[in-house]
């Protein structure tokens, strides 16, 4: 690792965040945040108080930074366009931008990868700030959607908050319908067959089709109330946590449409870490719950892969752009978003880490106190315990 300027540097570049890729660390107090400038992925998520253990998931294999990724060199080891380029990279919190899922034939052909160009480009760093909070703004500009994407990331010294702001600029004058899908990804140790709970305020749900994975047990297409999902033998399967067995399988949540705020929560008691994604519910309704559990058996992933998404979107499913457009809304609700011609929007969420006793079972709400400038979090349960965390006013 490399650093500049005084010790007190809170910001720090460095030449191998992961597999010896550069990207940056931001430390404070309570423990520190990683992100890699191929893909932008945020990859590293610390606190000090839970033994170090990162949430986020590492894939298996060794990565690339992705804009280095050529189909004659890297196709057998990552596999082929369109997803070759994106798992060669992929870490963590990754981000899915203008779109969410494969391009269409034609799109690969000309060269596009799943999930858009976002996750595939190198990152530019536009700032960064030692004091009095730690500070990094980063980002790009597509080159093939004309959009120019910022992230800020600001962490708070001494309360384990991470405040998150994204921007996206329409450099052309055609109105352009997008989906905007921030990728969050956990893997082991954090993620533990029938330990880890997975929570989100959703209600109506619907699963995948059955060409998503050779080995489906849910009922594919089949409509259900979040998290009780119906399986292919009549029975129900509880997705809050996951089963000891191979699989792998998507489903799309709707997020409660009451909502002002928004989040999906992943703990692990056992390891005392509890980790909460709070967003505005306009911005993200939906939520994609992806598992992947050892049933994959191509490059790159070998029938090795444990790892578990919830991904807060515009997008329910991982489709093609136009797919995504020509289905209509699910549940009355949108299923992407327009950004104008020369116009800009932006987002924003939390990312909130803690400390929980090993008798703690996830998470049933989290609410903004503004006027007392903190957030709760409560427990699930009858009597559910009370998490509360200083923080600034941001959602």
């Amino acid at each position: 690792m490399t650093t500049q300027g005084s010790q007190a540097q809170a910001v720090l570049r460095s030449r191998n965040v992961i597999d010896g890729r550069l990207g940056f660390r931001l430390r404070t107090n309570w423990g520190y945040v990683s992100v890699v400038q191929g893909g932008g992925h945020i990859c590293e998520l610390n606190l000090n108080a839970c033994l170090g253990v990162n949430p986020l998931w590492r894939p298996p294999w060794a990565t690339i930074d992705p804009f280095k990724y050529t189909t004659a060199e890297y196709a057998r080891r990552y596999g082929p366009p369109p997803d070759g380029r994106l798992l060669s990279g992929i870490a963590g919190h990754s981000l899915s931008f203008d779109h969410f899922g494969p391009p269409s034939s034609e799109e690969t052909a000309a060269g596009l990868s799943t999930h858009g160009e976002a996750p595939g480009l190198k990152w530019d760093i536009q700032n960064q700030v030692q004091s009095p909070k730690p500070q990094l703004q980063y980002g790009l500009t597509l080159p093939e959607a004309r959009i120019r994407f910022r992230r800020s990331l600001i962490l708070d010294r001494v309360n384990p908050v991470i405040y998150c702001e994204e921007e996206a600029v329409n450099l052309t004058s055609y109105d352009r319908p997008i989906s905007w899908n921030e990728h969050v990804t956990f893997g082991p140790p954090f993620l533990e067959a029938g330990t880890t709970w997975f929570d989100m305020p959703a209600r109506r749900a619907k699963v995948c089709p059955a060409s998503y994975s050779p080995r489906f047990s849910l009922q594919p297409d089949a409509e259900f109330t979040w998290p009780n999902a119906p399986t292919r033998d009549g029975k129900r399967v509880n997705l809050r946590t996951t089963p000891e067995r191979r699989f792998g399988h998507y489903t799309a949540q709707l997020l409660s449409p009451e909502l002002g705020i928004g989040f999906i929560a992943a703990c692990n008691p056992r390891l005392k870490l509890l980790v909460v994604y709070a967003f505005r519910r306009a911005d993200f309704p939906w939520v994609g719950n992806w598992e992947e559990r050892y049933s994959r058996s191509a490059a790159p992933w070998q029938g090795k892969t444990f790892c578990r998404g919830l991904e807060f979107s515009t997008t329910p499913f991982s489709v093609p752009r136009r797919e995504t457009i020509e289905q209509g809304p699910l549940f009355g609700e949108p299923t992407y978003r327009w950004l104008p011609a020369k116009s800009k929007a932006q987002v924003r969420f939390l990312i909130l880490l803690f400390e929980v006793p090993e008798t703690f079972r996830g998470v049933a709400s989290v609410s903004v106190a503004k006027s007392k400038r903190k957030i709760d979090v409560i427990e699930s349960g009858a009597g559910g315990r009370k998490l509360s965390v200083a923080a600034d006013e941001f959602l």
